[in-house]
């Protein structure tokens, strides 16, 4: 299902993408603006994606990606106005808010399976270097009060780079409650680092998807299909999934955030408060 759904949504964005710089031709070659209203209806979405990968932590996404989906309709709107014949431009615009939809709810929506729930004991996860890491003995051995989990699901992901620039916030939190942070992925720590703003970089394991311990917590073949084509130096194409996790002192779950789409991944703001359970 990961690899389906990586494979539509590559052709997704090669469709608004062809769909939008051939609407400037036209515009441009023979004018009118129903043209030109095509071309910003579907080059809405990837401009939008691109510009939330250039600038994570202003560009914030949600689960609609508003700004996105106002310029679309916009496009439409320009259009159906416009094209008083109904031609190309009204049922090209039309299909690219079927692919916007398309996307937004199904092509980035998540299947979890079934995770640790809440006062269940937090599985041992296994690192690429073959190390076993068991979160509750982490606790034990670090004398901290409980951990923060955060898992990323790669560099390539606007959401994941957009969470990883706030964290740097939970610093004062993280100390008041004597809790520690750490970072999962499948990528190499290094590939993080040169995005962390926040002094000390915490702690980043790297997981191993070919684990059975990982499996519930990594996406065989969730890499998307533009990354594997033109990163194949890329060592892995399993992703983790997204998700933010609080253990107390022994390693159970006190809270956890499983989203239902990779682009709603949690925020800081949520981590704040639930921090305060620490202290319960």
């Amino acid at each position: 299902m990961n690899k389906f759904k990586s494979f539509f949504t590559f052709l997704a964005f090669i469709w608004l993408y062809s769909c939008g710089f051939w609407a400037l031709f036209r515009w441009i070659s023979v004018g009118g603006i129903a043209w030109l209203g095509l071309a910003v209806n579907a080059l809405a979405l990837p401009v939008w994606m691109i510009l939330r990968l250039w600038r994570p932590a202003r560009y914030r996404g949600s689960l609609r990606e508003d700004p996105a989906f106002a310029a679309v309709l916009l496009g439409l709107a320009v259009v159906l106005v416009t094209d008083t014949g109904k031609g190309e431009p009204a049922y090209l615009a039309i299909y690219n808010l079927f692919i916007l939809l398309a996307y937004l709810f199904h092509l980035s929506a998540l299947r979890q399976p079934e995770m640790p729930g809440v006062n269940e004991r937090f599985p041992p996860l296994c690192t690429v270097e073959g190390q076993r890491l068991d979160p509750a003995a982490g606790v034990r051995e670090g004398n901290i009060e409980g951990l923060v989990l955060v898992f990323l699901r790669g560099t390539f992901c606007a959401d994941s780079r957009a969470l990883l620039s706030k964290l740097p916030e939970l610093g004062e939190l993280l100390n008041h409650y004597n809790a520690q942070l750490i970072l999962f992925s499948t990528e190499d720590k290094r590939r993080w680092a040169h995005l962390w703003r926040g002094g000390q970089l915490p702690e980043i394991v790297q997981l191993a998807e070919e684990e059975e311990a990982n499996r519930p917590f990594v996406a065989a073949g969730g890499q998307p299909l533009w990354q594997r084509l033109f990163r194949p130096s890329t060592p892995t194409a399993g992703v983790c999934r997204p998700g933010l996790w609080l253990l107390d002192g022994e390693g159970f779950v006190l809270w956890r955030h499983l989203p239902g789409n990779y682009r709603t991944p949690g925020d800081v703001d949520l981590l704040k408060g639930q921090l305060s359970r620490l202290g319960e």
